[in-house]
């Protein structure tokens, strides 16, 4: 399990978890990804917060299951249902666009997930490396889009932060020949 779907399962776990709420997350824990989807599509059939939670337990199951579409259709559906998306879930679903070479959602994903970092209260903050991780994946994106002038801008600024990641390097050294 992906350090960002863990940070979200934890989220599942604080709220009062109904019975295929706590199976899909054991479930999930055990890499019992199949499993998983069955309990959390339970609760979809709910109301209210269970079946919002029941998207986003299946949306966590399908990514892990490399589901990308299914996964990011399900996170669709949790937000529907009144779910309020974290930083780590705005990851997952850029990463599952990409993965579908949907870049132009992907970007407006990770773009909302960086504004909402950004006023996230000091507790709330996510992880260095999840940030790390969305600013990389908004260069790629920029690139995957052909907007060379903003992935210029996107890995300059990146390597501000991050003048150690060599794969910034070569994206910088590739960018400067567009």
């Amino acid at each position: 399990m992906t350090a960002t779907t863990a940070a979200l399962f934890a989220a599942t776990m604080i709220c009062g978890c109904s019975n295929p709420q706590k199976a899909g997350v054991k479930a999930l824990e055990e890499g019992n990804y199949e499993e998983a989807q069955v309990q959390f599509e339970k609760l979809t059939e709910e109301d209210g917060k269970d079946a919002a939670e029941g998207w986003r337990g299946l949306g966590m199951a399908r990514y892990e299951a490399e589901d990308y579409q299914g996964a990011l259709d399900a996170f669709g559906q949790a937000v529907e249902n009144g779910i309020s998306p974290t930083v780590q879930m705005y990851n997952l679903m850029a990463v599952c666009a990409m993965q579908t070479e949907q870049y132009g959602p992907a970007l407006e994903y990770i773009r909302s997930g960086l504004a909402l970092a950004d006023s996230a209260s000091a507790d709330e903050q996510p992880s260095d490396g999840l940030i790390q991780e969305m600013r990389f994946n908004e260069i790629i994106c920029c690139e995957r889009k052909a907007d060379w002038e903003s992935a210029k801008q996107k890995v300059t600024e990146y390597l501000e932060a991050y003048p150690d990641d060599e794969a910034a390097q070569r994206e910088a050294e590739f960018l400067a020949t567009r």
